[in-house]
């Protein structure tokens, strides 16, 4: 079974085929705005039908199985509005429609009725659940802006709606660019994965410091967007962990890292390979079981595999957290810290997370040459994690004297510019056998 297998996307897509497509609505939109009706007759209406956070503690709790249906009876609840008119699909977790009314009264009476509907626990088995959504609000009549930008201020003003007391916020009519950027990359993240080569991987050696040849990779995403070109991860990965699509983006990475590298096994060359995940993918009650499976189905050990988060982020169940750790080292997989030394709690994560390796943020390592504080400080933390029995990697290393200084300060691993940048497969294993050729 892959890791893409099961995920919320299949489920949302089986429990919404009777969702018409997005163009559809933005064609609706547009035919709206036309109309000659009063002001609060003519709305768009788009429904964020679940929380994120909210819909990943019910996943923790009761299974994808019960959240499935619980999704299916909240698209259920929706009906008395999506009779009158057709339902479009938004985005991974929205619906959106044009409601019109004869009269302000009839639409605050149905917005009302919504928001009744939407707050009631949902009755799944016979058990009550809470789901938060939220409800965006657009007057088509008080607006001038091209159908895209309007649906892209609904579907933020549903965010804010889920925040917030009421349950629903009017949109903003004035978005800024930054916005409309921000909704179309999450908008289009999920038929981005499943179109081909619009997301893709690279990869960066990592070099032995002791023996000078290079043992590992690791993995880069990119997204080449297909109209805003390429798109780099610390855009878009906050992004798409606020839309529930996390667990299918590491799935994504995962069978593809473990894919290119079982075929570098095949020819000989047995390099061990690191993936970023998402503290989200932690959460996940069957997130090492589905990865023991997947190692399974390409032949690789776990020994050859490591995973990465950052130091950045914060862990909503710290427990949780450790208790995944522990599985995943247990099985042999490999855990890192990554940009680690730049974040509050880098020495609390040393403490309580079962990790066997920490990455020297690069913003570290980019300064040792010339800052006598920053050179202490980084051997510190190479001697303080050699005394913990964890292994250093030097992240961003761009000259040689840079290389030097860590080689004395006895750091295991070095990643940078000046061994390679990330490349695609192909290019990266003919970099590869020419750097480092066999003896």
């Amino acid at each position: 079974m892959l890791l893409r297998e099961q995920s919320g996307v299949a489920a949302f897509m089986t429990s919404s085929a009777s969702l018409q497509d997005r163009p559809l609505l933005l064609r609706e939109i547009n035919l709206a705005c036309q109309e000659k009706r009063p002001v609060g007759q003519v709305f768009l209406v788009v429904i964020n039908m679940a929380d994120t956070n909210n819909y990943d503690e019910i996943i923790s709790i009761f299974g994808y199985k019960l959240a499935d249906d619980l999704l299916n009876i909240r698209l259920a609840d929706i009906e008395f509005l999506s009779a009158r008119q057709p339902t479009y699909r938004v985005g991974f977790w929205s619906v959106g429609l044009v409601f019109r009314a004869q009269n302000t009264p009839e639409y605050q009476a149905a917005l009302e009725k919504l928001i009744r509907v939407l707050a009631k626990p949902v009755i799944c088995r016979g058990i009550p659940v809470g789901i938060r959504a939220g409800v965006g609000i657009c007057d088509l009549m008080k607006s001038t802006g091209a159908a895209e930008d309007l649906l892209q201020a609904a579907y933020l003003a549903g965010q804010v709606g889920a925040k917030s007391a009421a349950g629903w916020a009017e949109c903003n009519y004035d978005l800024t660019t930054g916005h409309q950027r921000a909704f179309t990359l999450i908008a289009d993240a999920e038929n981005s994965l499943a179109t081909a080569h619009e997301f893709s991987l690279r990869y960066q050696a990592r070099i032995d410091l002791k023996t000078g040849r290079a043992n590992a990779v690791e993995t880069f995403l990119r997204w080449r967007h297909p109209t805003l070109g390429m798109v780099m991860p610390d855009e878009f990965i906050p992004l798409i962990e606020m839309t529930g699509l996390m667990r299918e983006l590491t799935s994504w990475v995962l069978a593809n890292a473990l894919t290119q590298l079982a075929s570098w096994h095949s020819l000989g060359f047995k390099l061990r390979i690191s993936v970023k995940i998402s503290p989200k993918n932690l959460e996940e009650v069957d997130f090492v079981l589905r990865l023991e499976e997947l190692l399974k189905t390409h032949g690789i050990a776990p020994s050859f595999l490591e995973l990465e988060f950052s130091e950045r982020h914060k862990f909503t169940d710290m427990e949780l957290t450790r208790t995944r750790l522990r599985e995943l080292r247990q099985m042999g997989v490999s855990v890192s810290i990554d940009d680690f030394g730049t974040g509050i709690n880098s020495l609390s994560s040393l403490e309580n997370l079962p990790v066997s390796a920490l990455k020297l943020d690069r913003r570290l390592v980019h300064s040792v040459v010339d800052n006598a504080r920053q050179q202490a400080l980084v051997k510190a933390l190479i001697h303080m994690a050699h005394e913990l029995d964890i292994y250093v990697v030097a992240e961003g290393v761009e000259n040689q004297a840079m290389l030097e200084m860590l080689l004395a300060w006895r750091c295991d691993f070095a990643e940078g510019y000046l061994i390679n940048r990330p490349m695609p497969a192909e290019a990266f294993i003919e970099w590869f056998t020419h750097r480092f050729p066999s003896k």
